[in-house]
């Protein structure tokens, strides 16, 4: 058996988003958020950019805590990568992932009370 995990660290780019889907196990509520992740090797070089993905719970709490600007650690058991042309005929490519915890180092309210929730310990 075999098993990936991915750590994504960085500012998030704009204010969580949810929105109810209907799925297989009836409706859901998905919450998706853009997180920049710098090269400290190279102060050149532009972030690059995660679609972070949460579902219900875990993404009712991020909506709580966390801002545009927020630093945040991600855990996520997915990653993939899509790649296409736009309409310009620019090639382009985005990175998502769907996380299963959240670190926040710095809440909502600025103080430095450290908050991490997981998938599991979200009674709902």
């Amino acid at each position: 058996m075999s098993a990936q995990t991915h750590i994504i660290s960085g500012f998030v780019g704009a204010s969580p988003e949810t929105r109810t889907v209907e799925t297989a196990a009836g409706e859901q509520r998905v919450t998706t958020m853009t997180v920049a992740v710098n090269n400290n090797r190279r102060k050149d070089t532009p972030p690059t950019w995660y679609r972070v993905t949460m579902w219900n719970g875990l993404g009712d709490t991020v909506c709580k805590y966390v801002d545009k600007g927020s630093f945040v650690i991600c855990i996520c058991d997915r990653l993939t990568a899509s790649a296409w042309i736009n309409e310009q005929g620019e090639p382009m490519a985005t990175l998502e992932a769907t996380a299963s915890s959240i670190d926040f180092s710095m809440n909502r309210r600025g103080d430095n009370e450290n908050i991490s929730v997981n998938d599991g310990d979200i009674p709902f």
